[in-house]
């Protein structure tokens, strides 16, 4: 499956076609809005709609908008008009296009995503929090949830700067997850877990190379949680700072932060699989970075 953006898709008209088939009062509106070329007036001109396509079928789609239908609401952005076809519920297909949506908030600087709705159950298994009920533009009861944008752990407080400059616009640690997030992949996991990574669990066996390439710009130290099969999942220590950008691969797991072992970098690269791993993650965070400082 594939994720494109309407606005900029080769065949705008098909995907308007496919909307048009939905069977949801919201998903007619939107297709009404797209139809008279109004929607980015109505929800944001920097708005997008994203499609979940399966080659030429639409399994699923929604907005990333400015604005939402609660009227005079300051909170920004928005992840608006979230339809899945019948064929294709029940697969948790909605998740990857929060994902999206998320990466799309971290880029534009955001720390999270609103989204009124009059569901309940429905985004909590997402990680969306309650914040409020509120009434929509006609009038109805809404409520409004909150999606953090980053999901790694100590996200909140990963404020430390960094104390080199080799890669442009990698300021914090937020920043160099932002990077990141484009550049792990199957190569730069770790052998034993290489047939399980996939892009929708990109921070699976990141850990050691990505805490060794943070210490590398932030300084600190690099500890390690002890696994089970006698391994360690390594974090950050920064000060009174503590991350760790590759805590999503646990899921709702609580990770235990205090207490662990410091480990040395010497050790893990004993391994030249894994210091190869990380030389090749720290070759595309150089590269990406130049790439991206151009823009």
């Amino acid at each position: 499956m594939e994720i494109l953006s309407y606005f900029e898709t080769k065949n705008p008209a098909w995907w308007l076609r496919k909307i048009g088939e939905c069977d949801w009062t919201g998903g007619q509106y939107l297709y009404d809005l797209l139809r008279q070329g109004r929607l980015q007036e109505v929800i944001g001109a920097s708005s997008q709609l994203l499609l979940l396509t399966d080659g030429s079928s639409l399994a699923s789609f929604c907005t990333y908008a400015e604005r939402d239908d609660i009227p005079d609401s300051e909170l920004t952005p928005w992840m608006g008009f979230v339809y899945t076809f019948p064929a294709y519920r029940g697969r948790q297909l909605m998740g990857k296009l929060i994902r999206r949506v998320k990466e799309l908030a971290r880029a534009d600087g955001k720390d999270a995503v609103y989204i009124a709705t009059d569901h309940v159950g429905l985004y909590e298994k997402y990680g969306a929090v309650f914040v409020a009920e509120a009434k929509d533009a006609r009038g109805g009861d809404s409520r409004i949830y909150r999606m953090d944008s980053y999901g790694f752990a100590g996200w909140e407080g990963a404020d430390v700067p960094a104390r080199i400059s080799d890669y442009p616009g990698i300021r914090t640690p937020k920043d160099l997850y932002n990077a990141l997030w484009h550049l792990w992949s199957a190569e730069t996991c770790a052998p034993r877990m290489r047939q399980d990574w996939s892009e929708d669990n990109r921070t699976l066996g990141q850990c050691s190379v990505s805490a060794f390439l943070a210490q590398d710009l932030f300084g600190g130290k690099v500890y390690g949680i002890p696994l089970p099969d006698g391994g360690f999942h390594c974090y950050n220590v920064v000060g009174d700072c503590v991350f760790d950008l590759t805590s999503e691969q646990f899921g709702e797991k609580k990770l235990i932060y205090t207490g662990n072992p410091e480990q040395m970098r010497y050790e893990h690269f004993r391994k030249e699989e894994k210091r190869q791993r990380y030389e090749t993650l720290k070759k595309r965070l150089l590269e990406y970075t130049s790439e991206t400082g151009k823009k």
